[in-house]
């Protein structure tokens, strides 16, 4: 992993997503699925996978901190929702312009430099995909715990039926 010598960005690479390969594969999710526990299962790994994200998240946010996104009057944060997921925001320095309209204003001004240009858009291109990622994962997570709750409702409606058989 370095450095862009153009930019300064480290951005990301596969290296760093070789540890939530064996998590987050898609054949757990695509399969039919007969109880309760496996999705129990697939909602945990996917849980485990959100928070393996985090070192990524974390040296991304370091990583735009280096010249020469420092030098500009934008900050990259975190932005937590209310799901329990964590993304990746923009700000401007005055708190008054988030997110798109924070980085739009500075990758098109052309005072400044092409280099901190260039930067924003490598930046700007991981947060994309990383949110992306973390919107998937917080959807599979909710996905799995209502299919968890609708399989347990037709289970419940299901011995409630054959109890009353039994009793007739």
């Amino acid at each position: 992993m370095m450095n862009n010598p153009a930019t300064g960005y480290q951005p990301l690479a596969d290296e760093d997503y070789k540890m939530l390969a064996y998590v987050s594969s898609l054949k757990g999710l695509l399969k039919p699925f007969k109880s309760k526990g496996e999705l129990e299962l697939l909602e945990h790994n996917a849980h485990s996978a959100r928070e393996m994200m985090e070192p990524l998240m974390r040296r991304l946010i370091q990583s735009a901190r280096r010249y020469p996104v420092r030098q500009l009057p934008l900050i990259f944060t975190l932005g937590p929702a209310p799901s329990g997921a964590i993304f990746l925001r923009w700000r401007n320095q005055q708190n008054n312009k988030t997110g798109t309209p924070a980085f739009c204003h500075l990758i098109s001004d052309p005072k400044v430099p092409q280099r901190a240009r260039d930067a924003l858009l490598e930046i700007e291109q991981d947060r994309i995909v990383f949110n992306m990622q973390m919107s998937v994962l917080t959807f599979i997570i909710r996905q799995a715990r209502e299919c968890q709750q609708k399989m347990e409702q037709a289970e419940t409606l299901h011995q409630r039926q054959h109890s009353r058989e039994e009793n007739s």
